[in-house]
Order: C-alpha cells, then structure tokens, then sequence
C-alpha cells in the first residue's frame, strides 16, 4: 500500500472525538455512545488501545517479523554464492534469488504495515458491530415495553369484551416470543465480545464501555480515475505480481538456453494476465465501492429529512396529548418510532464509515 493511502486511511481511520453525532439544521443531533448499557459498571476502552493489544498477540505479525529477520540474514550468504558460481546456469540462478531476496523483504515490510492496519481495521469492525448491536438492544428493549403496555391494555379490553379473546391471546403470544427473542440478541452480543477479547488475549467474558467515535462525512470529491491508478500502484497482492513478473523478465536476459527461454516467455505472458485481471478487479471494486457510498450519502441525507420531519410532527403530537386528543401510549409510541429512526440513521452512519476505510484501502475489499 503506497504512503499516500496510508495518510489518507489515518484521516478517516483515526478520528476519536467525545461522541458520535450527526446534524442536520441547528436541532437535529443525536449522540450514541459505547457499547455498554450503563458505562460506569465497566472499564473504558479506546479502540487504540485494543488495537495495541490485538498487534502484541497476533501470532501472523511475529511470523512476519521473524521471517522478514531470516530473510535479510540469508542476503549475505546468497551474495557470498555469486562468487562461488562455475557454470552460467550457477550464475543466473545466484543472480536470481539475490533478485527475489530482495523483493522478498520489501514485501515483508509491506506486508508487516498492512497486516498491522488489517487489525486495526478488523477491532473497529468489532467495536462497530459490539456497539450498533447493544443500541438495537436498547431499542428493543423500548420497544417490548411498550408491548406491555399495549398487551395490558388490551386485556382490560378483552375482559370488558372490546376486544375477543382470540385476538388478545395472539398478541400475548407475539409478546412472549418477542421476549423470548431477546435473548439471542444477547448471545450475540456476548459471542462478539468473546470475539474481541480473543483478538486482544483477555479474559473471554470480559466487557468494556467501548470508545470509537466519529463524525459523518461525506467522501471529497475524487478525482477516481486518478485514485484506481494511485490504488492499482499501492495494492500489495498486484506489487507481488510484478515482483514475480520481474523475477521472471530478469532470468529471461540472463539465460542463453533456448528451451529455457520458451518456458519462461510463457509463464512471463501468464503471469502478465493474471496482473491485467488483478488490475481489472481492483478498478472494479474501487468504482463500486464508490458509488456504495455516494448512494449512502444520498439515503442518509432522505432519512435526515424524514427525521426532522418526525421531530416537527412530535410537537403536534404533544399538544394534541395535552388536550386530550392523544392517550399517552400512542405518544410515547410515536417517541419510539423517532428513535427507531435515529438509530437508523447511526446505522448508516457506522456502514458509511466502514465503506469509506475500505475506499481508502482496496486491500480490504
């Protein structure tokens, strides 16, 4: 991945402010905070400081690291064998591997950077999920309660015969299984934290009032054509291509023996396609994960509308409940279906986020 995309994921990727909010006009705001249901019976953490944890336990980092140490060990020793070399065919291939040594421990330190920031990327991913899934808990749990009350409601109604008794059973059914419901909700969350916590080597069980905080904002204005070629030059699985294409050009000047030479044409030709086709797929993949989030932003902006326009309606609502035109539970039921949009709309939030660090690293796409 080439420095520019680094410093551009940073941009997105780090930006850990006190709340996740989002405005529209000067009285539509939400704020969502971590994934804990009440944040003083559990101990903060940053998702930096996760991110640390999981890069000391990740056994593929130290693999890398141990590998890129051998590999430049054996620098010297492949260079002392050129000078060992009888016969042309020794020649060439001393010459080769000091060729692909080399290219081998610069795709190590690549791979050692991205691998790095593929943990960060996945423990925001685990915050995101852990977070989004504790805040439709806490909608669901408003949700029931007004199910209870209505199913309260309605059997006074059924025992004064406004209402059959069938009618009432069935939506005291449909209660209990929704409560019953909640629980896998709950196993999904404590299987995810489970998740967390193995990535960073803690305790398994172990909750935490979460932070991971950002901003909406939409993409710039990019200029795509030039991004894919800046992207194509960065995209680690491409740059192994072309060192294996170079290993390849660079054994074909030095051999003189014609079979030799056919052979290595063709895997030259194959191995040319195969880096057109990579090309090709990340092009692909970077032009529709754009257009994913210009048609995010579009929705997010029509459920902001929709949103104030709720808000406005509440107002109206609440007057009609002082005059009596409105009971209580259909206004109340009026606030839920508000939240139910505002949380909507943080869910959009948290996919936009996470579309826009895949934008600015393909890798992850």
């Amino acid at each position: 991945m080439g420095c520019g995309l680094f410093v551009r994921l940073k941009k997105i990727f780090f930006i850990f402010i006190a709340s996740v909010f989002f405005t529209s006009g000067a009285n539509a705001s939400v704020n969502a905070r971590g994934a804990a249901p009440a944040d003083a019976e559990y101990d903060k953490l940053a998702v930096a400081d996760a991110v640390k944890f999981a890069i000391e336990r990740s056994t593929e980092l130290k693999n890398l690291d141990e590998n890129a140490y051998l590999n430049e060990l054996n620098r010297d020793t492949l260079r002392n064998s050129v000078i060992q070399t009888v016969t042309e065919a020794q020649f060439i291939n001393a010459q080769v591997q000091i060729m692909q040594n080399e290219l081998r421990q610069a795709m190590f330190n690549e791979n050692i950077a991205l691998q790095k920031l593929s943990i960060e990327y996945t423990i925001t991913r685990y915050f995101i999920a852990i977070i989004s899934a504790e805040r439709d808990l806490r909608l669901y749990d408003a949700n029931l309660e007004l199910s209870e009350r209505q199913l309260t409601i309605s059997k006074v109604r059924a025992e004064l015969g406004l209402m059959s008794q069938i009618a009432y059973d069935t939506q005291k059914s449909n209660y209990e299984k929704d409560v019953s419901a909640r629980e896998i909700r709950t196993i999904g969350i404590a299987n995810a934290y489970r998740t967390l916590n193995n990535a960073m080597g803690k305790e398994t069980n172990k909750r935490y009032a979460l932070v991971l905080e950002y901003a909406f904002e939409p993409l710039p204005e990019t200029n795509l054509t030039r991004y894919i070629n800046e992207s194509i030059n960065g995209n680690v699985a491409i740059k192994n291509r072309e060192n294996e294409l170079a290993a390849l050009e660079y054994r074909l000047q030095l051999t003189s023996d014609r079979d030799v030479s056919d052979e290595l044409t063709i895997n030259i030709n194959q191995v040319k396609r195969a880096l057109s086709d990579a090309k090709s797929n990340v092009e692909d993949k970077i032009t529709s994960c754009y257009n994913d989030i210009r048609s995010m932003e579009t929705q997010y902006a029509l459920n902001m509308k929709e949103l104030d326009d709720m808000r406005g309606q509440l107002m109206i609502k609440e007057v009609q409940l002082e005059l009596g035109r409105l009971t209580q539970i259909d206004a109340d039921t009026y606030k839920y279906q508000i939240s139910a949009m505002e949380n909507r709309v943080l869910n959009q939030i948290d996919d936009h986020y996470v579309k826009k660090i895949q934008f600015y690293n393909p890798d992850f796409l």
